[in-house]
């Protein structure tokens, strides 16, 4: 019989380190074990993974023994490192391991340095002003760290920015846009301390805010300022006012957050604020031509007690809509498609919201039209859609929610030149070999019924 022969081994070692890359730095040297050939091609691994998870004291001290040990055996052979990520549960004990750490990687010229380091506040690691005076550095993530009295950055090659559970105040924002000529994206991910992101004087052309640390009024207020911006994302969970100023290069626009819901004390007046606060999001981005929104906006939107709009989006050309089409949605769904007359694009991704909400009432229900007389997409009026060419359909459930089929079915009813409409369904693994009794009748009562989009395709897609 053959043996079987060692593709692996037959590789360049310059394929082979590049599979290495994706690997914790202990399996790495590990493979030093395989053969001959692997024994040493570890040495020259230019992307070092530290990673360790377990919390204990003990643990800890191996898994920095071993991280130190690791960086020598590194520097003793001259190699070039490109990149260090570091993520294990950092503890103040190790914070002068950690800074030769960082310090190596501003001496080897590293270009991505990646310190995720998990803690309590009172321990959070103080990164050294050495690390702000770097002309090597192209990509950064750092997570659970802290600015301490920089006076001086000069990031002169610096492409990507992100921070994460740190403090980011004001002054620190400034510092970061003027020495950072070369940045273009920056990422804030549960972070706070600052009320105006100005980032005017910089080539920042992707922001993305993901929540912002608690605060402990409603009043608070975060203004941002992002003239050279062209693709905003604000998500996650926020308790503020949110003031976007001069924005006017964005072209992609992505509002997928939620608010925090207040005390019961705080809740006068609680929708007519948030209503406010976006129909002011609207004015600075009624230029953008792709919006994303996200089920808290279309539930604020639902709650508005007037049936005209008071905005529009004359510019929006492709609309993404994150929300499961349930009855409490469906006026702010209407609502954000009355907006938007010369859409061409329609994406529904129908996803449970990220916050609380209650279960959805499912009609039987046998006119397209006989759901509670309201909220339906006939209030459409007939010259909406006349644009709409494409309609995509993320995770559908078929006859488990009637409304996704009423709402479908009404869709195809009012656009006049619609061409294709592809709908994905979401099933659960052991249901794709499983067929569902109702998914003919769904097929044959969204092809039966196109009415003025006589021409369009429909596709379905498991």
């Amino acid at each position: 019989m053959a043996v079987a022969s060692d593709r692996f081994s037959s590789l360049p070692d310059s394929v082979l380190l590049h599979i290495l890359s994706f690997l914790p730095f202990d399996d790495v040297v590990r493979t030093s074990r395989l053969c001959k050939q692997w024994r040493t091609l570890w040495c020259f691994s230019s992307f070092l993974n530290f990673i360790h998870r377990p919390k204990d004291l003990v643990s800890l001290k191996k898994f920095v023994s071993f991280v130190d040990k690791s960086l020598i055996n590194l520097h003793c052979n001259c190699n070039t490192v490109s990149r260090i990520h570091l993520d294990f549960p950092f503890k103040r004990c190790f914070t002068s391991d950690v800074t030769v750490w960082v310090l190596f990687a501003v001496s080897h010229k590293v270009k991505e340095l990646n310190l995720i380091l998990a803690n309590d506040a009172e321990d959070a690691y103080c990164l050294p002003k050495r690390l702000f005076l770097n002309s090597s550095l192209e990509k950064v993530n750092w997570v659970s760290c802290r600015f301490e009295k920089i006076e001086v950055v000069r990031w002169d090659s610096l492409r990507e920015l992100r921070i994460g559970s740190m403090e980011f105040r004001d002054d620190m924002v400034r510092k970061v846009v003027v020495g950072s000529p070369c940045l273009e994206f920056l990422e804030l991910d549960n972070c706070w301390g600052f009320k105006r992101l100005d980032l005017v004087g910089g080539k920042v052309s992707k922001l993305v805010v993901n929540g912002y640390r608690e605060v402990s009024t409603l009043d608070f207020e975060v203004e941002i300022e992002a003239p050279c911006v062209k693709v905003l994302e604000l998500k996650g969970c926020f308790r503020m006012n949110i003031q976007l100023k001069n924005v006017m290069n964005c072209v992609s626009a992505k509002l997928d957050y939620h608010f925090k819901i207040p005390k019961e004390e705080e809740r006068s007046n609680f929708y007519e604020q948030q209503r406010h606060i976006l129909m002011a999001m609207f004015g600075s981005l009624r230029h953008v031509k792709d919006v994303m929104f996200g089920t808290w906006c279309i539930e604020v939107m639902a709650s508005w007690g007037m049936t005209y709009i008071p905005f529009s989006m004359t510019r929006c050309e492709c609309l993404t809509l994150h929300t499961p089409i349930q009855e409490r949605y469906l006026a702010g769904i209407v609502r954000l498609l009355q907006s938007s007359f010369n859409l061409r694009k329609l994406i529904i991704h129908m996803a449970p919201p990220y916050f609380e909400f209650e279960t959805c009432f499912v009609p039987v229900v046998h006119d397209v039209y006989s759901v509670g007389g309201k909220f339906q997409l006939s209030m459409l009026s007939k010259d909406w859609g006349l644009n709409l060419k494409k309609v995509r359909v993320c995770g559908f459930e078929g006859m488990r929610s009637g409304l996704e089929v009423l709402f479908l079915r009404d869709l195809l009813l009012v656009s006049a030149n619609l061409e294709e409409m592809v709908i994905e369904w979401r099933r659960s693994g052991h249901q794709n070999s499983i067929p569902d009794p109702s998914d003919d009748f769904v097929t044959e009562s969204l092809l039966s019924v196109r009415g003025r989009s006589k021409n369009a395709v429909i596709l379905f897609k498991n």
